[in-house]
């Protein structure tokens, strides 16, 4: 006769998640994107800061009677 088949345990499976696991990991996503957009708007901020401290430097290294020359605003 054969030899009898060799039985071999399942796989490992994850348990099924809570409901005060799915509500960690809401909250969790939550606050990552609220995190993400202070971040955003942190970063927006410091570009525009950026872009004036840069503005205000090149105008004051070239003087104002170079940016804006006398009757500028005019047409004619």
């Amino acid at each position: 006769m054969s030899e009898p088949a060799e039985i071999r345990a399942e796989a490992a499976r994850p348990p099924e998640p809570t409901r005060a696991l799915e509500r960690a990991r809401a909250e969790r996503q939550e606050h990552r994107n609220k995190r993400e957009l202070l971040e955003r708007r942190s970063m927006v901020r410091g570009l525009i800061v950026l872009a004036i401290v840069a503005l205000i430097f090149s105008v004051a290294r070239a003087g104002l009677d170079r940016v804006f020359v006398h009757g500028w605003w005019r047409q004619w």
